[in-house]
């Protein structure tokens, strides 16, 4: 996408219908993080903040994922940003969440985040899979990864599946960010997508291992489901960092093949 909006750059009709969900415009601060939105920016208005993303409504995909965030925020809001409402006119799709005081997650070997973060994600696994809504399954998004052993990565649990250090907000407790691919799984695969993330920060595939392990969810998780769970990790980001070889992709790309070749696998 082009480079980022500012708030004068929406279109009037635009602006005056956000506003009527938020109350008046008093000044924004733009938001450089996030890949796959054109407008994000925290806009304070005189009585509240508020989180913005936005999409021009022609770009499918961006728009998609949007509808994906939208549709699952009412069942993960309590883990998340509760979105506060969703505008889609003259050429633009925009969400407004209520905005999250807090920082990006601390990832690294020793971060007080960890706990934090361990407790989010027993909560995000507990809760049941939502009734009248359909969601993508991981045996259908990681097919291509995992085999005829994707069944084991397979559950009913919500799954947010990108969970890095800017998608996870931490204050008094870690909340989860930008939901763009809500899928079924097991409880734990969650945990292991964080755990992938731990050794991108610096941590040990060993010991990203056992911070996974000691979480709830991991005590019937097999060692079978675990190296399926590697093994496609590794294919997938492979396979992203060639068709865009940013350094960070670049990076999780290596945590997963060190975690891979820890493994044996």
């Amino acid at each position: 996408m082009n480079p980022r909006v500012s708030w004068d750059d929406l279109p009037a009709n635009l602006r005056r219908m956000i506003e009527a969900e938020t109350g008046a415009f008093v000044r924004a601060d733009q938001v450089d993080t996030g890949h796959n939105c054109l407008l994000g920016m925290v806009m304070h208005t005189a009585r509240d903040r508020y989180f913005l993303k936005g999409v021009p409504a022609d770009h499918k995909r961006a728009v998609w994922t949007h509808s994906n965030e939208a549709a699952i925020n009412e069942h993960v809001r309590h883990v998340s940003a509760p979105l506060a409402f969703r505008v889609a006119a003259d050429g633009w799709d925009v969400l407004g969440f209520l905005y999250l005081d807090g920082r990006h997650a601390d990832l690294s070997p020793g971060s007080p985040d960890l706990p934090k973060i361990a407790t989010s994600l027993q909560a995000l696994a507990s809760i049941p899979a939502p009734r009248g809504l359909t969601l993508r399954t991981i045996e259908d998004r990681w097919r291509d990864y995992a085999g005829d052993r994707a069944h084991l990565l397979a559950g009913t649990t919500i799954a947010h599946t990108d969970l890095h250090r800017h998608n996870i907000l931490v204050d008094g407790t870690a909340k989860f960010i930008d939901w763009a691919w809500p899928t079924l799984a097991a409880s734990w695969l969650d945990t292991a997508c964080v755990g992938l993330q731990l050794i991108q920060a610096g941590h040990t595939p060993k010991n990203a291992e056992h911070w996974c392990q000691d979480s709830p969810t991991f005590t019937l998780v097999t060692d079978e489901a675990v190296s399926t769970f590697v093994t496609a990790a590794r294919g997938l980001w492979a396979e992203i960092s060639a068709a865009d070889p940013q350094p960070w992709k670049i990076e999780v790309a290596e945590a997963a093949r060190a975690w891979a070749e820890y493994r044996g696998v």
